[in-house]
């Protein structure tokens, strides 16, 4: 089972995503990717740090922009906001596209903390995890 998490940049929530998923499920793997990258971004540090705090390593790499075989080869394409879904779909019109609020049964978007000081990278953090638990489809997959 392969999940692909998607943001804007794949600078902040996306990473986050990625790490917090495959820190909390097996049989399955997690990668991220960005809409719209800037050329040599990486992860923010601020996100850098929180992963760090929580799970023990640094994470640092640069950002990647998705690819129409990044979609293909995915089981779940799970965007953080309603908007980045719709532009999937427009691209590429699969049913695997769903929003992490969506697919965790909420409504809504993951606010993006870019910018921000690391305090809204900590409750970014907190929320992607949240959500992620609450994943029923994955529950095979938990730790």
């Amino acid at each position: 089972m392969k999940i692909l998490f998607v943001c804007t940049g794949n600078t902040c929530r996306s990473p986050m995503a990625e790490v917090i998923f495959n820190e909390t499920f097996h049989q399955a793997k997690a990668e991220s990717r960005g809409l719209y990258i800037q050329r040599g971004s990486r992860i923010a540090k601020e996100a850098q740090r929180v992963l760090a705090r929580e799970y023990g390593y640094v994470v640092d790499r640069e950002a990647e922009e998705l690819l129409e075989v990044d979609v293909a080869d995915a089981d779940y394409i799970i965007t953080m906001t309603e908007a980045q879904k719709r532009e999937l779909v427009r691209r590429y019109g699969h049913e695997r596209i769903h929003t992490l609020k969506e697919i965790a049964g909420e409504k809504g978007d993951v606010p993006d903390p870019y910018g921000m000081d690391e305090d809204e990278y900590v409750k970014t953090f907190s929320e992607l995890r949240r959500l992620i638990q609450k994943i029923e489809e994955f529950e095979q997959y938990r730790r």
